[in-house]
């Protein structure tokens, strides 16, 4: 039997049995077999030797070496099946060569893929991206707002997402905005007792007392100054008892933080023994925080009495959401309120940093915040306030910033705690803060068994909040999030086609199919030939299907074949197109890339862009016009891989609608992969992409659990990834089974340090 049928038959036999029975079928094989090959025709610019090599592959002499790049060498397999490698002016092994190979080089790393053990990593500590910030926010206290528009954009890392603590980084400019956005949280949370204070003599300096009547008496020139803590931003009205004691007319000057806000007239009084003293108010805009609040006389020989001020809060009527919200944070120590204040803000803070942290509050940690408290009681401040005080420190924590996991002591593999575990698992499919079901699982020591953890991932996608994963997962993934945004095509060439709303609903499609995948648990393979989809009235009328009236998403069936998966799907259309015409590039290496996980080289920089706006070519189709630019070797090896899959869905256009002609001439969507697989329609694209479903699946299990996980994935991570897929295939690509592996799976429930961490 030669190396090819051995290689086949290995192959074979790695599907019907875990991947860490399988030996090596000969410990030279690749000394005698693979590796002469691949100097013969790699030799020349990948020479182990050579100082300007930088892609040293070829610095393996012997099987086991293959693992140690297991990256670079699955990246060796992907250029020898897609015909990339080597460049296409170099001299070419033969197809025979190539597959012997590529076949035997990727049934060995999966046949070695656990062949160290099973392996964790470490996810480095990550603050809550802006999501996810909203949403804790959200289910910590109630206020369902866009707190973090004022932060700085989020970026992406590791398989491609928003959640990677290797990208999450925490620059200056948003701490401040930490401090100043749970500010606007708690004053929005917490109701403060209405301001209703009466100032004084004695609460004014200098003091300039009339002996005689105990008030205030003011001359011309004079300024008295009293500072007052406002906790409530509002209108408040300010009302002056006061009289002018001389015979001319006389002005008292309202000043706040030193500026005049209102200038009161007072008559002269005919006799100046009277000392009538009369009511002076007005209305100001005060702010949160303290003020200085001045009182000067204006006016020539003038004498002001005054015997006090008054400053009421004038706020309208509480309405019941911020009632219940306020209620939410302060149910803890309601009851002790009034005999023991601080026993109960002891209950609240405790109540609420729990829930913030995630976790059990350490003592030390309670008391540090009761410290906060007892200084706000000690000057005053309301109970409303000294417990906000205290809340506030929690919000700015690092613990309810970040998600801190416990370090392993020494290197090795360790389990998370189950509170940390609950952690990751409702970040994973909420996006959010665990609810008070996992935290109870967590205290009771139970989560981190099987069967409650499958029991939780059930509920958790039933539940509306699974609509944070379905719609960040897939979003990021397919690249559609940034429709509407990033994404758009030129307006004027598409007046009354094309609108943000229209945008909007075209980028919820995929989400809700995803959605719909793991609710009923349906295979992940109808992501690609699913005969369905899920439009509204706006969709409907833009693909052109009959009779959807409103504004909801429902569930239609498709029987042209023209709508369905996410290949047929309008977002996609638009994010792998220009934003003034198709590109048939684009959408193939966004196949290639997205879906099945074939990294596509970028362009040289010296090839010229294509032709699309001279006279001749506005005769032409997409398609005649790259066969000159597919003419040129260099380009054709990366073209011949990428052009045949964009041209098969060039009948959407660059907003997704259905056509068949472009320019006047009929659509050629026929293609053949470099495999030799041909195609004639959208439909029959999809089948050869179906038939290369482990790929895929492979794919789009590593995005899941790079997502999971919130890291890059390592080569030892290989591991997982082909337990995984194995089990889908076993349990027909089911995409709750995807979740469910997930979850119970090494590096999602454990963490590890590498062995040679000091």
């Amino acid at each position: 039997m030669n190396s090819y049928l051995l290689a086949i038959g290995f192959s074979t036999l790695i599907l019907s049995v875990s991947v860490q029975a399988v030996e090596p079928v000969s410990a030279s094989h690749f000394a005698d077999q693979v590796r002469p090959v691949l100097m013969q025709y790699c030799g020349k610019c990948h020479a182990p030797d050579d100082p300007e090599n930088d892609v040293n592959f070829l610095s393996a002499l012997k099987n086991e070496d293959l693992p140690l790049q297991r990256t670079l060498w699955m990246s060796v397999v992907v250029q020898l099946r897609n015909r990339t490698m080597p460049p296409a002016k170099e001299e070419q092994p033969n197809e025979q060569n190539r597959l012997e190979i590529a076949n035997w080089v990727e049934t060995y790393l999966r046949a070695t893929a656990c062949s160290d053990g099973p392996y964790a990593g470490m996810v480095t500590p990550r603050r809550l991206n802006g999501h996810e910030f909203d949403n804790t926010v959200r289910d910590l206290i109630g206020l369902d707002l866009p707190f973090s528009d004022s932060f700085p954009v989020d970026g992406s890392g590791g398989e491609g997402f928003d959640n990677n603590g290797e990208t999450l980084f925490l620059p200056p400019l948003l701490m401040e905005r930490y401090l100043e956005v749970a500010d606007n949280i708690l004053n929005q949370a917490v109701i403060t007792p209405i301001l209703n204070e009466t100032l004084k003599s004695d609460d004014f300096s200098p003091k300039t007392i009339d002996k005689e009547t105990g008030h205030i008496s003011l001359a011309t020139g004079k300024k008295i100054t009293t500072l007052i803590q406002v906790h409530t931003t509002a209108d408040y009205q300010v009302r002056i008892q006061a009289g002018n004691q001389s015979k001319q007319p006389a002005k008292l000057v309202l000043l706040i933080d030193g500026i005049a806000a209102h200038r009161f007239s007072l008559k002269a009084e005919k006799n100046s023994e009277s000392k009538k003293l009369g009511a002076h108010e007005t209305m100001v805009r005060l702010s949160r925080g303290l003020h200085a609040l001045s009182l000067q006389v204006n006016g020539e020989k003038s004498s002001v009495a005054i015997k006090e001020l008054q400053l009421q809060e004038n706020r309208g009527s509480i309405t019941q959401t911020k009632q219940a919200i306020h209620d939410h944070v302060f149910d803890a120590g309601k009851n002790q309120q009034t005999i023991n204040p601080r026993s109960a803000a002891t209950e609240v803070i405790r109540n609420f940093a729990e829930r913030a942290y995630r976790r059990p509050l350490a003592n030390e940690e309670l008391q540090k915040l009761m410290t906060l408290y007892d200084r706000a009681q000690r000057r005053g401040d309301p109970y409303e306030e000294c417990v906000k005080l205290a809340l506030k420190a929690t919000l700015v924590s690092h613990h309810f910033l970040f998600r801190i996991e416990r370090e392993p002591q020494q290197p090795g593999m360790q389990p998370l705690a189950d509170h940390e575990l609950a952690t990751r698992l409702s970040y994973f499919l909420w996006s959010t803060m665990p609810d008070e079901e996992l935290l109870r699982l967590a205290d009771q020591g139970k989560l981190h068994k099987d069967k409650v953890l499958l029991a939780q991932v059930k509920r958790m996608i039933a539940d509306e909040k699974a609509w944070a994963f379905a719609e960040n997962f897939t979003g990021q993934w397919l690249g559609t999030r940034e429709l509407g945004g990033s994404v758009r095509p030129v307006s004027n060439n598409f007046d009354g086609k094309y609108t943000a709303e229209l945008a909007y609903d075209l980028r919820e499609e995929p989400v809700r199919l995803m959605l719909h995948l793991l609710r009923e648990n349906q295979s992940l393979m109808e992501l690609i030939t699913a005969d369905y989809t899920f439009v509204t009235e706006r969709i409907a009328k833009h693909y052109g299907i009959k009779d959807v009236t409103g504004s909801h998403f429902r569930k239609v069936n498709i029987t042209n074949g023209q709508r369905g998966g996410i290949l047929k799907s309008g977002a996609v259309h638009l994010v792998t197109s220009f934003p003034n015409r198709t590109s048939p590039v684009l959408r193939g290496a966004w196949v290639l890339e997205t879906l099945l996980g074939t990294p596509v080289p970028s362009p040289p920089p010296t090839v010229p862009e294509v032709d699309t706006k001279s006279k001749s070519a506005k005769t032409k189709t997409l398609r005649e016009i790259f066969e000159k630019h597919r003419e040129n070797p260099t380009c054709a090896a990366c073209h011949n891989l990428m052009d045949p899959i964009g041209f098969g869905l060039e009948n959407y256009d660059l907003i997704g609608r259905w056509r068949t002609e472009e320019n006047g001439k009929k659509i050629d969507t026929s293609g053949q992969m470099p495999s030799g697989e041909k195609f004639s329609t959208p439909e029959e694209l999809e089948q050869v992409i179906l038939n290369r479903k482990e790929e895929f699946t492979r794919n789009l299990t590593e995005k899941m659990l790079g997502y999971a996980l919130g890291r890059s994935l390592e080569d030892a991570d290989q591991c997982t990834i082909e337990q995984i897929v194995e089990q889908l295939e076993q349990k027909n690509f089911n995409a709750l089974e995807m979740i469910n592996a997930i979850v119970l799976s090494t590096p999602f429930r454990n963490q590890q340090l590498p062995d040679n961490k000091d």
